[in-house]
């Protein structure tokens, strides 16, 4: 499958641009590290689904979407840490957090 074509990449895509934008905008002492960490798992989410596709076999994308899904998660943590911590205000958040789930819904179709 050609990672141009899983519907799941493009949400992680969009969800990774949008995280990037909002981390622009934050204080330069709080995007290091839990920014920088943010950021790192944003875009490893769409790299592992990419690399899935890539393999050429349905159990290799399997794996990946599996992984994705934990990267998900873990990034659904940071940001709630982000959120509570002051670092991302109540608007960027609840954004985030409808890509977040937006991305969870198109991985579990995926994985279907």
């Amino acid at each position: 499958m050609d990672f141009r074509d899983l519907d799941a990449l493009h949400t992680a895509h969009d969800l990774l641009v949008e995280i990037y934008d909002i981390s622009q905008s934050l204080p330069a002492d709080s995007q290091f590290p839990l920014g920088d960490t943010i950021c790192a798992t944003a875009l490893e989410i769409p790299a592992i689904l990419a690399e899935g596709c890539g393999q050429k076999n349905d159990c290799a994308l399997k794996k990946s979407i599996s992984k994705a899904m934990g990267l998900t998660c873990r990034l659904e943590y940071f940001i709630l840490v982000a959120g509570q911590l002051g670092i991302v205000d109540e608007e960027n958040l609840a954004d985030l957090t409808d890509l977040i789930e937006a991305l969870k819904i198109e991985l579990n179709k995926s994985s279907a």
